[in-house]
């Protein structure tokens, strides 16, 4: 599940329970729900195969990938033969409960992936080797088994299936609440969040002008205990972000663009539930959610908190570009090590930053646009060493 963190990142621990044994995922094992070889052009496309996630080995002590999570079964539960040819390949997983994807890649590596397409996890390689792919599902919890479809396609994954629900006020808000008052202090009130999501507004709400890539849950719900004459609700971010508000009325009111705001004359007392989106699918930016009671005017001043907790800093910003320093920069799909490697820049490149920072256990990552605009993750480096510099 890719949790969104800026300062203080979440670790899920997933403990196994007692009596269950901790064995290596069995690649010579037989497929549970069969074998199919695929050369380019297969048809029907999307192939789908039915199958039940879940097992009894806990995944994480194999220290497959950093972002190897859940419970799978030991033998694999499908094979895929790739023949040679392919330009890219999608592996998605579609279910209702939340499911991980495990591949056994042709040269012995392993790949695991998460969230992709809403809760749906898929894995997209590029030019994939031809060779045996093999397959698990995973489950969250131990033991637990539930249907799900395994698509395999040439196109990528948001032509697929997604879990994507839309923005519901009836969520838990991500990163807080607040109650305020007239005159509240401090103000702005202002808190720094990760903006982005996988819901496009758009399908969701009866305003096809409010675009934007939002999360399920409210980033943030603010309740007004008493009628405001004015309230100001804004974002500012080196980004294009979409600023999305359900109002104590039960109204939408949606604002895109650069430093998006927007203003209630009259805010009527009761829950605002604030959504902070990113302007681009997959992309995600650090972002000030402010408030003032105040008229209309210009944006106050903010900056972004880019540090991560046990990295060293950085005076990387989005807006700006960066100088690949050493070679173990790579850009994968998404912000895991576990994700595809889309690029391997070499020192000396620069790229421009376009999103971030997000911060996990080791790194913190940066959305950045190659040359040819194809666009993905890269970390700025570890504990011990910067892998990217600003570019003068």
């Amino acid at each position: 599940m890719f949790h969104r963190a800026i300062v203080v990142s979440i670790v899920l621990l997933i403990c196994a329970p007692a009596g269950l044994a901790q064995v290596s995922l069995n690649t010579g094992g037989e497929a549970r729900y069969g074998r199919q070889a695929l050369a380019p052009g297969f048809q029907p496309s999307p192939l789908t195969i039915d199958v039940a996630s879940g097992g009894d080995i806990a995944v994480k002590p194999l220290a497959l990938g950093d972002n190897c999570l859940g419970y799978a079964a030991a033998d694999p539960d499908v094979v895929v033969d790739l023949a040679a040819g392919f330009a890219r390949i999608t592996f998605l997983i579609a279910a209702a409960e939340d499911t991980t994807l495990i591949i056994n890649l042709p040269n012995g590596s392993w790949s695991c992936n998460d969230d992709t397409n809403g809760l749906n996890p898929a894995l997209v390689y590029h030019k994939p080797a031809p060779g045996r792919y093999q397959i698990w599902i995973g489950s969250y919890a131990a033991e637990t088994f539930d249907d799900a479809v395994l698509y395999l396609a040439e196109s990528g994954p948001e032509s697929l299936p997604t879990t994507a629900t839309g923005p519901d006020p009836a969520r838990d808000p991500l990163y807080g609440e607040i109650s305020l008052a007239r005159g509240f202090q401090p103000s702005p009130y202002a808190v720094q969040i990760l903006g982005g999501g996988r819901s496009d507004a758009a399908e969701f709400l009866a305003d096809p002008a409010c675009r934007g890539y939002v999360s399920e849950a409210p980033d943030y719900s603010v309740y007004l205990s008493e009628d405001l004459a004015d309230l100001r609700i804004g974002v500012y971010s080196p980004a294009a972000m979409t600023l999305l508000v359900n109002g104590a009325d039960g109204r939408w009111h949606c604002s895109a663009g650069a430093d998006p705001a927007i203003s209630f004359g009259y805010a009527l007392s009761g829950l605002y539930d604030v959504w902070i989106g990113s302007q681009e699918r997959g992309n995600y930016a650090a972002s000030i959610f402010y408030l003032t009671e105040s008229a209309p005017g210009p944006a106050p001043s903010f900056s972004i908190d880019t540090s991560c907790p046990g990295l060293l800093p950085t005076d990387l910003q989005v807006g700006g570009r960066a100088l690949v320093a050493q070679i173990s920069a790579k850009v994968y799909a998404v912000p895991e090590t576990a994700a595809t490697v889309i690029f391997q820049p070499a020192p000396g490149d620069t790229l421009a930053l376009v999103g971030g920072p997000v911060c996990d256990e080791e790194f913190r990552w940066w959305r950045a646009q190659l040359s040819d605009g194809s666009r993905g993750w890269i970390a700025d480096g570890d504990a011990h060493a910067s892998w990217l510099e600003p570019a003068s």
